[in-house]
């Protein structure tokens, strides 16, 4: 999947405090490669919660572009066929610095996962890609039923 991400521009000194462009998440897919380019700064990671020795004061790091550069992402699906040994990287969007240019943000990211057919197994359970995708999606809204 490819995805074309657009930020639009904010006035930061109208915005709550801790409120952010993409909140704080992981993605379900198995790997992530996001194209930035220079001057849209804004991405940032941290280590996954579940990483050993992974302490509070671990904080989070600026992913800043570079140019030609593209940063990767391990998804919660390798995350779950590698039986944990690759966890998927938490990261968000933030704000602009009061000393950066109030724009748009642009980035694109493509999103790589198993073919929907493709048996998971791990010690999580067996499970084909496409039904953990949905089980994924299904999960970010309330059953009304």
């Amino acid at each position: 999947t490819l995805r074309m991400l657009h930020y639009p521009p904010v006035d930061v000194a109208a915005m709550p405090p801790d409120f952010w462009r993409a909140g704080p998440h992981t993605d379900w897919d198995c790997i992530t490669l996001l194209f930035q380019k220079p001057g849209n700064e804004g991405l940032e990671c941290a280590a996954n919660p579940r990483a050993e020795g992974n302490g509070s004061s671990s904080g989070w790091l600026r992913v800043d572009p570079i140019d030609g550069g593209i940063a990767i992402n391990i998804g919660d699906m390798l995350s779950r066929w590698s039986e944990d040994r690759l966890l998927s990287n938490l990261h968000r969007v933030r704000m602009p610095n009061a000393d950066e240019p109030r724009k748009s943000r642009y980035s694109m990211a493509f999103f790589m996962q198993a073919d929907k057919k493709v048996l998971i197994e791990s010690r999580h359970g067996a499970i084909t890609a496409g039904d953990y995708i949905l089980g994924r999606i299904r999960s970010n809204f309330v059953d009304r039923n």
